[in-house]
């Protein structure tokens, strides 16, 4: 995958010698902050390729008093993606194609002080940790959106465009690792994964709502020529 969109890049790299129609653009969505290569092969066809990426680490103590424990979590979301737009009319177009899903969350606990029970007293080494690990199913995933707006158009320098769709990435699937009192929930016996899994099956489309910034980088004599002549969606 990632050498079909080095191979798209120096595609679309090659092409700006052209002065052919080039842009960016620069988006923010529920999948992160990135940017594409755009090229607008004609008034209703539009490849990109591009990648996005967002990560978010945070660390919270949950204190009782007979419980001190941390709980360290980690999420990523992004991708790498290869997808075409269809200007439908003006200002609507659709967005489909593939991406390499880097979506993962991490969450992780563990004692911070012996556990107390009555007069009992457990060391927090006997009570182990507990690392939960969940991943899409699919890591190549197909993406459908509806947007409205034009990215990039020969009509405009700098175009905005919002766009809702769909990640079919699949149901989550779960990886656990415990030790101590915890061991249990990664037995392949007991399979707390499996029952989770299944708990969360019906979950396998992760929402996008996206805002891009389009900006053309380059035109050609001939596109501007072709652009008087065709009629150009807006």
């Amino acid at each position: 995958m990632r050498k079909i969109h080095l191979l798209v890049l120096l595609i679309l790299i090659g092409s700006a010698s052209y002065g052919q129609n080039l842009g960016l653009v620069l988006k923010v969505s529920t999948s992160g902050v990135g940017a594409d290569l755009a090229y607008r092969i004609n008034p209703k066809w539009l490849v990109k390729v591009g990648a996005e990426s967002f990560n978010f680490e945070f660390l919270t103590n949950v204190t009782s008093a007979d419980l001190n424990v941390d709980i360290n979590s980690k999420i990523v979301t992004g991708s790498y993606s290869l997808l075409v737009d269809y200007q439908i009319y003006k200002k609507l177009y659709i967005s489909g194609g593939v991406l390499m899903n880097n979506f993962s969350t991490k969450v992780k606990g563990s004692l911070q002080s012996d556990y107390k029970f009555g007069d009992i007293i457990v060391s927090k080494e006997k009570v182990g940790t507990i690392e939960w690990d969940v991943k899409p199913e699919r890591t190549i995933a197909p993406y459908l959106g509806l947007g409205i707006g034009n990215n990039i158009n020969s009509k405009k320098k700098v175009n905005l465009s919002v766009e809702v769709g769909g990640i079919f990435q699949g149901a989550p699937k779960f990886q656990i690792q415990s030790d101590g009192i915890f061991e249990s929930n990664s037995d392949a016996n007991f399979n707390q994964a499996g029952s989770l899994e299944q708990s969360l099956s019906k979950f396998q489309i992760y929402p996008v709502l996206k805002i891009n910034l389009g900006i053309r980088l380059s035109q050609s004599k001939n596109s501007k020529e072709k652009s008087k002549k065709l009629p150009i969606a807006n």
